[in-house]
């Protein structure tokens, strides 16, 4: 639909001219008008998309006054269209926050770019406030403490939590230094406390508050909290500010989720009752922390990020486990596994007769997690039309069925993955601005298994115990030469990765330890050349190497099968013992089209 634009002009002659230019130019002219007053009562009847407005008009309000009332009653963008050029009438002009200024006489061309980049930076602007609305009314259902602070130490935004928490409002936040306004005590000594706000804006990690804290509100009472400091990235990955999540000290608390401090077990395993991680590093153990604070929030979407492999699957459990739906149900999609044409119905369902199979109704992944939480891996291969779906889902927590009429409401949890920067996939058009927002409310961002090498023999320890009972083996344990092996490796497919190792190493180490013979990993250094096509044990003896990575070898597979099968993806799937949904996960994954 064309642009509609008012006319605010009191040449009869000019505004004529106008309007027979912007009707050329494929606009719709609402109307034209010489006065102010005028302006005004046409805009509250039939609302434009953008007016060209006069400076000095007729009536009492000139151009600028008429403008300002318009941009401030009316959201209606203005354009100024005048002879007048003088340093007095800019300096009134730019009160109303013109988004164009054009000189009498002007060119057509001149006129038309004008309008064109006046009306997209309007659109532009709408959806900036839908989404700062959307995060405030976010912000607005947290019952934790939220602030959000910019470098070095200003606060910029507030939640009613953080007000409530501190006995002050959000004008006495906003553009103050964190500590005048965020007071923090020693819960033993009374000393002041500081938040380890530096620290998160120098080195991007995620912090806790000091243990044993008290928050002193505006009249001296304090409280004991908790909390955590998370770094805030611009879209270029950059720091740029921090977010303090924080509520009343656990200790305290008496509701259905328990909380039990983070004990680390000497096999590097992080002892939380009946849910056990190996974090024997300090990176893992401090996103653990702030994992589980957000958990036990009532924040309704989570967003993982992190390379393929680091347990992104296993973190979306942790979360469901420690947060108080844990007795409602856990229900995981991957996005990219499942065929574009039925992934709709798995998640939303349908109705009998939505298709040509659709015999009986059956409910989808959304009803049956309600009560719950759904994880969703790999969101950033959701097709687009599936998107627009989603984000009603998460903003109403309601939708229809395929083929249904009914509107369905639900209440559920959404954690969801990416191992893909989801802000490049925006600029690529292929996810939606908006449900990203939605999504991003808070992000547990998981640090690659190089990054925290400390977890690495600890890792294996774990995988060496669980297929002990798997394979009915009585493995002890790795070889020092097999632990040097793993700690010089990079591990790009990082756990994942590191399970796959051992499992093999399990199958093929004869011995009661796992040698570096039974190890097959590519080489990350010099000391290491993948160009070797032997190796020798420590007993000395010679044996093949692989002289390709696992990845390699895994596609080469793919191929062959392909080929044999003559690009029948079923037989295919059966050549190699693997699902359908699964080789076509595969197919995508290595991008064999």
């Amino acid at each position: 639909m064309s642009a509609r634009i008012l006319i605010v002009e009191d040449e009869r002659i000019t505004a004529e001219d106008l309007r027979d230019i912007l009707t050329e130019l494929g606009y719709t002219v609402t109307a034209s008008v010489a006065s102010g007053a005028d302006a005004i009562a046409h805009v509250q009847a039939f609302p434009p998309d953008l007016a060209l407005m006069d400076i000095r008009i007729k009536g009492e309000m000139d151009g600028t006054e008429t403008a300002r009332i318009l941009r401030e009653r009316f959201n209606v963008p203005v354009v100024y269209l005048t002879a007048h050029a003088d340093t007095a009438t800019l300096s009134r002009a730019k009160l109303a926050q013109p988004l164009g200024y054009i000189t009498k006489p002007f060119q057509e061309s001149e006129l038309h770019a004008s309008i064109e980049i006046a009306l997209h930076k309007h659109r532009e602007d709408l959806k900036a406030q839908e989404q700062q609305q959307l995060v405030t009314s976010t912000l607005r259902s947290i019952a934790d403490g939220v602030i959000a602070v910019e470098k070095p130490d200003v606060v910029k935004l507030v939640n009613p939590a953080a007000e409530a928490w501190t006995g002050r409002n959000a004008s006495e936040f906003v553009g103050k230094p964190l500590r005048e306004v965020f007071c923090l005590v020693d819960g033993m000594t009374g000393e002041e406390v500081e938040t380890p706000l530096w620290k998160v804006l120098a080195e991007g990690t995620v912090e806790e508050l000091a243990s044993g804290v008290l928050l002193a509100d505006s009249k001296g009472e304090r409280t004991p909290i908790i909390g955590s400091v998370a770094p805030a990235r611009d879209h270029r990955g950059e720091v740029v500010g921090a977010v303090i999540v924080f509520g009343r000290s656990t200790n305290e608390i008496t509701g259905p989720v328990k909380r039990r401090p983070l004990e680390k077990l000497d096999d590097g395993l992080v002892d939380l009752g009946d849910f056990k991680m190996v974090a024997a590093s300090a990176s893992m153990r401090q996103v653990l922390k702030f994992a589980r604070r957000v958990a036990e929030s009532e924040v309704s979407t989570i967003l993982l990020e992190g390379e393929s492999g680091t347990g992104k699957d296993v973190f979306a459990q942790f979360i469901h486990h420690f947060g108080r739906r844990r007795d409602g149900p856990f229900v995981a999609i991957n996005c990219a596994a499942i065929p574009e044409t039925l992934l709709e119905s798995e998640l939303f369902g349908y109705e009998k007769g939505a298709f040509t199979d659709a015999r009986a109704p059956k409910a989808g992944i959304l009803e049956i997690a309600s009560g719950g939480t759904i994880f969703l891996d790999e969101v950033g291969e959701m097709p687009l039309v599936l998107q627009a779906k989603m984000l009603r889902v998460l903003e109403e927590q309601t939708f229809r069925r395929l083929g249904g009429v009914r509107d369905i409401s639900v209440d559920v949890r959404v954690v969801a993955a990416t191992n893909r920067k989801l802000t490049d996939a925006i600029e690529q058009g292929k996810f939606r601005l908006d449900l990203y927002y939605r999504l991003n409310v808070i992000q547990v961002l998981l640090p690659p298994l190089r990054d925290r090498k400390d977890d690495i023999l600890p890792l294996a320890e774990c995988f060496i115990r669980h297929y002990n009972g798997k394979f009915k083996r009585k493995v002890e344990g790795i070889s020092h030469g097999a632990a040097a092996m793993l700690l010089g490796y990079d591990w790009p497919g990082n756990v994942r990765e590191l399970r796959n190792v051992i499992e093999r190493a399990m199958v093929l180490e004869e011995s009661d330890w796992i040698q570096t013979s039974s190890m097959r990993i590519s080489p990350s250094s010099a000391e290491m050349p993948m160009a070797t096509t032997q190796t020798v044990t420590p007993e000395g003896k010679v044996e093949e190497r692989f002289d390709v990575s696992l990845e390699e070898a895994e596609k080469s597979l793919l191929v062959k099968a392909l080929q044999k099968a003559e690009g029948n993806q079923t037989r295919a799937a059966v050549l190699l013992g693997i699902t359908r949904d699964t080789l076509r996960y595969k197919i995508k994954k290595f991008n064999l089209r």
